[in-house]
């Protein structure tokens, strides 16, 4: 995505053009479909079905803004976290251990694929369909002018339709939904991996701890034992610290994703549903369903994906205290029991739960409160649209 692509190495106008790319993009999607959705919602705020189509595309430029600036913000937080994984990839590792880490790493590849193909198509509709007929969005005669019809509603203190102006407003706004398409999947998809990648590592930290407890006595009085747990509990410590730094980078990027998704999801089973049972003024092409439904899809998973991340990360950061707990911990000599053991298990019985913004935690019944919340909205929409 070139959010801090080596801009620590880049010299003269390479760095400059490095530390100018993100502002760029989000200068685009801020001035390019931002503001003129703004104006062009003062315009409709008194048609339901317009205000919802608009609310549809503008809401997620603001929130894609907001992602993306919190994520640019974060590199020298992450910097750590980024190094701590290519070391954790480039040590040796025994089978079980790189097994393990394959297996967190290719759910985060399947997800990752997935939603790009998915947002693919469903860029390709938005921007493309239009081109053979198939409007995605609405049309009205309060924003749109003539037979040029532009990528979303917008409103532009000067006359669009005549040419170069439409030809230069419209590549604008396929330049700025590129960014935005790309802001939508990129940090949910790095927040993923990055949790994914954490929840192996705790998952062979435990095995590692269980293992070292169930050896013979002799070897638990030993020296090289309390140098070994040591190594554990520093690698510990570790682990939390880089989680604590993945939640601090993307607590208000997920809370800002969960906040586009709540009303872009109202705003597409409204638009859906119009569709469907005839309310819309336009009979809905196949294309254009397609379409909702792929935008629709494409923003439940990557919540759910966040989501199930967080929730994966509780139970094998949790499952350390039960490793410790199920080993030989009581045949540890008791100093270190009381210096290492003790402490470890007290520190991991409480699962680390990561929020959004810190207000909620992120776990798979948040996940289904925020759908149940959604539904009810969508209800309502659709019963004042029928009054």
């Amino acid at each position: 995505m070139g959010v801090w692509p080596g801009d620590d190495e880049a010299e003269g106008l390479g760095r400059l053009a490095i530390l100018l790319r993100v502002p760029f993009m989000i200068a685009a999607m801020f001035f390019c479909l931002f503001l003129p959705q703004m104006g062009a919602l003062a315009l409709v705020i008194h048609e339901l079905p317009l205000v919802i189509d608009n609310l549809m595309t503008s809401c997620a430029a603001f929130t894609c803004c907001i992602k993306l600036y919190f994520v640019w913000r974060s590199k020298q937080v992450l910097r750590p976290v980024i190094q701590s994984v290519s070391a954790d990839w480039l040590r040796p590792k025994l089978d079980w251990e790189r097994e393990a880490m394959i297996r967190e790493a290719s759910r985060a590849r399947i997800f990752t694929v997935s939603g790009y193909a998915v947002l693919a198509g469903c860029y390709t509709g938005f921007a493309f369909a239009p081109l053979f007929g198939f409007d995605i969005r609405m049309i009205s005669n309060i924003t749109d002018y003539g037979e040029k019809h532009l990528l979303v509603q917008s409103y532009f203190p000067y006359d669009y339709s005549k040419s170069p102006n439409y030809e230069i407003t419209q590549v604008s706004q396929l330049i700025a939904g590129f960014f935005i398409g790309m802001s939508v999947s990129v940090p949910d998809n790095y927040f993923g991996a990055l949790l994914f990648h954490a929840s192996a590592q705790f998952e062979i930290l435990g095995a590692n701890l269980e293992n070292l407890v169930r050896q013979d006595d002799k070897a638990l009085r030993s020296r090289q034992f309390n140098r070994r747990f040591g190594i554990f509990v520093d690698r510990h410590v570790h682990l939390m610290t880089m989680v604590t730094a993945v939640e601090y980078s993307f607590s208000f990027v997920i809370m800002a994703q969960i906040f586009c998704m709540s009303i872009m999801v109202c705003s597409l089973g409204f638009q859906i549903l119009g569709m469907i049972e005839g309310t819309t003024a336009d009979k809905p092409s196949l294309l254009q369903v397609l379409t909702l439904l792929g935008t629709l899809f494409t923003l439940m998973m990557h919540t759910l994906v966040d989501c199930f991340a967080c929730e994966t990360l509780e139970l094998r950061s949790a499952g350390i205290f039960e490793n410790v707990y199920n080993s030989r911990w009581y045949t540890v000599p008791k100093q270190s029991v009381a210096k290492d053991v003790i402490p470890m298990m007290v520190v991991s019985k409480n699962p680390r739960k990561l929020t959004a913004g810190k207000i909620f935690t992120l776990s798979l019944a948040t996940y289904c409160s925020i759908l149940k919340s959604t539904a009810g909205y969508i209800s309502m929409l659709i019963a004042v649209n029928r009054r």
